[in-house]
């Protein structure tokens, strides 16, 4: 019985030295200053990393009310997971009062971005040129505000639960064709999926229907033909969503656009945690992993 118990736990202590050795470490926090505030961020570089060779970056933008850290909450972990495999950054920052300007206004958010960027490349941690910003909601909102201002300096962005506000709709020129891809849930209850005032209060700003933000990037990928939807297999037949991907055709070269349809699914962050409960936000879909569809997406247009 004695050596039973201790098989047991020689068990457990396996299983959990296991689990310890593929978790990854925990991104450090630090601050730039910029206009004379304090500008805070999480960044998670993994100890494998080539120190000869520059490394991608990625920006992951929280949502509103949200923080850096509620974001490696709501992704849990997935990014750094796979940064430690493929040997990228992974960056989470902190908005002024928990809002990024995606539209206009006083706050430099997109300067403090590229500070960002300019500080980690002077260290030779990162490439300038393998830029990549995703973000949910608010955070997807101000990922299309730096496509439309930055083009230059950004390589791809991913679009979560945020559709494209109107009014930088009506001002956004990006210089060149940009990879884009958007994933946004049917029943989304906060960002509307036929588009209109953001939670139902036009004092939160409207938003373009998501397929008007889809034909937008496309456009300025010069895509020449309309998007062909694909059905995903339904790999959680229990939790209500089914996923579909839409690919538009004959794009301008590595600017490909790509929007994956959720139906049933909610202002939520596909295959991650469910913030809040389903009366507020909608459905979390289980049939997609979006850390992987999304890094996938930006490594196979970088090369």
């Amino acid at each position: 019985m004695q050596g039973k118990k201790i098989l047991v736990l020689l068990m457990l202590f396996l299983a959990w030295a296991i689990q310890a050795a593929a978790a990854p470490a925990d991104p450090v926090a630090s601050q730039i200053t910029m206009g004379g505030e304090v500008r805070t961020y999480w960044m998670y570089a993994p100890a494998s990393l080539d120190k000869a060779k520059p490394a991608p970056l990625l920006f992951v933008l929280h949502g509103s009310a949200g923080s850096g850290e509620d974001m490696m909450t709501i992704t849990q972990r997935g990014f750094e997971r796979i940064a430690d495999k493929e040997k990228f950054v992974v960056v989470y920052p902190d908005a002024l009062e928990r809002r990024w300007n995606d539209q206009d206004g006083t706050v430099d958010d997109a300067g403090f971005l590229l500070a960002v960027v300019d500080k980690l490349a002077a260290e030779l941690l990162i490439d300038k040129k393998q830029v990549y910003v995703a973000g949910i909601s608010n955070g997807g909102m101000m990922a299309q505000r730096m496509a439309c201002e930055f083009s230059d300096r950004v390589a791809g962005i991913a679009i979560v639960a945020g559709s494209m506000p109107e009014v930088l709709a009506g001002k956004c020129k990006p210089a060149r064709p940009l990879p884009v891809i958007i994933f946004h849930g049917v029943e989304d209850p906060i960002v509307p999926w036929n588009g209109g005032a953001v939670a139902g209060f036009e004092d939160f700003g409207k938003v373009l229907s998501v397929r008007k933000t889809a034909e937008f990037w496309a456009a300025n990928s010069r895509c020449r033909e309309a998007a062909v939807g694909a059905p995903e297999p339904d790999r959680d037949l229990g939790e209500g969503t089914r996923v579909r991907l839409e690919k538009f055709a004959d794009c301008a070269s590595k600017a490909e656009v790509s929007l994956v349809v959720i139906e049933g699914g909610g202002h939520t962050w596909p295959g991650g945690y469910q913030y809040l409960p389903e009366r507020f936000i909608g459905k979390t879909s289980r049939d997609i992993d979006a850390n992987r569809i999304i890094w996938d997406f930006f490594r196979r247009l970088s090369h």
